[in-house]
């Protein structure tokens, strides 16, 4: 029953949130930051669901480098971190950053929600370069939602090729539900 109630609050947070979010967007295209900070979430109660639809909702937003704004744009790392601080995540702006933060997964073992690793396009670097959040996982295909500087040029989902399995590092996982 608790189960069921904490899932109820939680999606019926998400609405809030994607409704202040969409209409900030259509509001205030260029000039203000959406303000999420009225809305709280217990982040043991956060789902995957939650994340990934949340995360979706922003697709299409440009790339924009060193930017963390729905309305300006997004890198990868602030696309990552602007979805998870939204739930209250205290989570690192900088992706070389998050290889510091929560459990290391598997590649095999990932699941919708976790964060995904991988070093920049720099040829002979291992130095974390870029960032997504896992899509799915399935025996068939390996999907991913980032915001990319490529052809794209902003918020996408990416399929995992042979260039990003080159430059695969590590599967972060902060959401408690996932380890369940």
């Amino acid at each position: 029953m608790r189960r069921i109630l904490l899932t109820f609050i939680t999606v019926v947070c998400l609405v809030v949130v994607l409704t202040n979010t969409a209409n900030a967007l259509k509001t205030n295209r260029h000039h203000h930051k959406v303000n999420l900070s009225k809305t709280t979430f217990n982040t043991d109660s956060v789902s995957a669901d939650s994340i990934i639809h949340f995360a979706q909702s922003l697709i299409g937003v440009r790339y924009r480098s060193a930017m963390s704004d729905p309305l300006r744009g997004f890198d990868c790392s602030g696309f990552v971190s602007y979805v998870f601080k939204s739930f209250n995540f205290n989570v690192p702006r900088s992706s070389c950053e998050f290889i510091s933060v929560g459990e290391k997964i598997r590649l095999e073992d990932a699941k919708p929600g976790d964060i995904i690793l991988f070093t920049g396009t720099k040829k002979h670097t291992r130095k974390i370069g870029h960032i997504g959040i896992v899509l799915c996982n399935s025996c068939d295909e390996f999907k991913f939602i980032h915001s990319t500087s490529g052809k794209e040029h902003g918020v996408t989902i990416t399929a995992m090729d042979k260039n990003y399995k080159r430059r695969f590092v590590q599967i972060i996982r902060i959401l408690k539900q996932n380890d369940v």
